[in-house]
């Protein structure tokens, strides 16, 4: 089931509620747009789609809802867990929740075993429980920790902390050459000097550089298309949105798709 402006509404209103962070108006844009974006890229709607289930094109099991929660990298369980935990779930994923649990400790590709399970994942996402579970995980596992980089360096702009959070969601958040730390680290290293720019904002890169923000997010983004092979239409919209200076947002945002068209991306709320 495809949910939209309520729906992107109630996910900013309800995934913040009682974790780590406060969903407020700005936070809460940057996750409507990085959510739209990422769904326009999986899909081709700005829509969420919860009910989205499919074998994964790079061998990663099953990828299923808004993000593509994968059964090998145990996300999808996770989601799993969380609707089993509401009042509401009626055992609907029982039967796999063993298989799951094996693939995700093992990492592994197959999806035997789980015969039907698109087709249940499909009917959960009847549930305001169901897709509530899913974006409290993308909210707990990618927002809250992709986040916290913008502090070490000073980050003021929300397409930075955007490229961030997508980054995470894409990628992971761990150390490798791939993931959210390891292209902070490579980024930050790309730098032996002040760089000026005119993004009126500058990051300080191990306390001793000033570096403009856009001039960083753009060395930033260049790494990620280097080093990994997923998300380049997403890097390609991020891009567009620095060259159009749109740095911050409240309302929306403007983004060049795949077309070459520009479209408005709006903060959606109840």
């Amino acid at each position: 089931m495809k949910f939209s402006a309520l729906s992107l509404g109630l996910i900013a209103a309800f995934s913040g509620a009682g974790h780590a962070a406060p969903v407020t108006e700005y936070n809460g844009c940057i996750n409507s747009v990085v959510l739209q974006l990422i769904s326009m890229f999986e899909t081709g709607s700005t829509e969420l789609n919860f009910a989205n289930c499919r074998k994964d094109s790079d061998g990663s099991g099953y990828a299923s809802g808004i993000i593509s929660f994968t059964t090998r990298h145990g996300d999808a369980l996770k989601v799993i867990k969380k609707f089993m935990d509401t009042s509401s779930y009626n055992g609907e994923f029982d039967d796999y929740v063993d298989t799951l649990e094996e693939y995700a400790d093992s990492g592994s590709r197959s999806t035997e075993n789980l015969d039907g399970y698109c087709d249940v994942w499909n009917a959960a996402a009847d549930n305001i429980d169901f897709w509530l579970a899913q974006s409290s995980i993308v909210y707990d596992k990618y927002n809250v920790p992709s986040q916290e980089y913008v502090n070490e360096i000073g980050i003021k702009f929300s397409v930075t902390r955007a490229v961030l959070y997508d980054t995470a969601i894409v990628g992971g958040l761990g150390s490798s050459n791939s993931t959210l730390g390891g292209i902070f680290k490579a980024t930050n290293n790309a730098f032996e000097s002040d760089v000026t720019g005119k993004s009126g904002n500058s990051v300080t890169i191990n306390d001793e550089y000033q570096v403009d923000e856009a001039v960083w997010l753009q060395k930033f983004l260049e790494i990620r298309e280097k080093n990994s092979s997923a998300g380049h239409k997403n890097i390609e919209a991020y891009r567009s949105i620095i060259t159009h200076k749109d740095f911050n947002w409240s309302n929306s945002v403007t983004v060049t798709d795949s077309d070459g068209d520009d479209m408005d991306i709006k903060c959606r709320f109840a």
